[in-house]
């Protein structure tokens, strides 16, 4: 029996029609899909080691390993040189004993920050390649935000909150992070010097100092080709090291607010790890964000409170 005999002329080609609509809409769909979101950052050059901290381990960076967002590079005090090559052009180089956050979208004041990385403490030399379109994005440190990059800048985080940058090509601004009122950003041009030691004054200076010349890494000084394109097609995994221990994150777990609020959600997990958790209990001081998550009963509202029992009353007393 045909199908126009069982259901009806009309019923049949109603259903021919959507059929042909669902195929042409997954068709579509199939043609226009959105490509895979591309790693913005990628591994083009690794002269010592570098670890790479993703989700919950521990990895050996490598040549050709392409970073997302929110990975997190630490290099060792040996390390000469780790380069990023990104997708839109612009390159950092992070010198020995660097901490660096991939990408950051963090949240601040009700505003998204965006940055190629944003680097903790350590070296870093930002490159805006000529010719290249303007980025408005570029570094993000504890104190300063680097942004319309053009040509070279290399910089300096200390851990006590220390900045120095050296405008070694082309100009960049620099805006306060902390300073409220916000204040109008540092211009800087070619070869001008700008320094801020812990919480002092900064200042602006026509050329850097010796010592902070003396202390740049050596692997700074001489220009590196671009590699990204001898990675093009191929796909190079990161080698697991280990579960991410409390003494990687701790860093990162002190930082500033908006950074500890920002890993108290990533790796609220860790916290059933008795090894994470002890040491989460024993620096509680340095990211009280943390609190909350390993006692959540302290913080479960309590039960309302009772009203007293009424005292018995003396044997032979009559109420009215």
């Amino acid at each position: 029996m045909r199908a126009s005999e069982l259901f009806g002329a009309r019923t049949v080609k109603r259903i021919r029609n959507v059929l042909a609509t669902v195929w042409l809409l997954l068709t579509l769909g199939a043609t226009h899909a959105a490509p895979a979101a591309q790693p913005p950052a990628l591994v083009s050059i690794l002269d010592g080691e570098a670890a790479l901290l993703r989700d919950s381990g521990r990895f050996g960076a490598a040549e050709g390993v392409r970073l997302a967002a929110g990975d997190l590079l630490e290099t060792g005090p040996q390390t000469r040189l780790l380069r990023l090559e990104f997708t839109d052009g612009v390159i950092v180089d992070l010198g020995p004993s660097t901490r660096a956050f991939v990408a950051p979208r963090l949240g601040t004041r009700g505003q998204a920050v965006a940055a190629h990385v944003y680097v903790l403490r350590g070296w870093f030399k930002l490159i805006q390649p000529a010719g290249g379109a303007p980025v408005p994005a570029g570094v993000l440190t504890p104190a300063y935000a680097l942004g319309e990059p053009a040509g070279q800048q290399v910089a300096a985080v200390d851990a006590d909150g220390g900045f120095q940058l050296f405008c070694e090509a082309g100009a960049v601004a620099l805006q306060d992070r902390a300073a409220r009122p916000v204040p109008p950003p540092v211009r800087l041009k070619a070869g001008e010097f700008f320094a801020r030691r812990g919480s002092g004054k900064a200042a602006v200076a026509p050329r850097p100092t010796p010592a902070f010349i003396q202390s740049v890494p050596r692997s700074f000084l001489d220009p590196l080709p671009t590699r990204a394109a001898l990675f093009k097609g191929r796909e190079v995994a990161p080698r697991r090291l280990g579960d991410l221990a409390y003494a990687d994150a701790a860093p990162w777990l002190a930082a500033e607010p908006v950074l500890r609020s920002h890993f108290a959600t990533r790796w609220r997990a860790l916290a059933r790890r008795p090894d994470f958790r002890a040491g989460l209990v024993e620096h509680m001081r340095e990211h009280p964000e943390w609190d909350r998550v390993v006692f959540p009963e302290k913080y479960r509202p309590k039960p309302p409170a009772q009203a007293p029992a009424a005292p018995p009353r003396p044997a032979g007393v009559r109420t009215y």
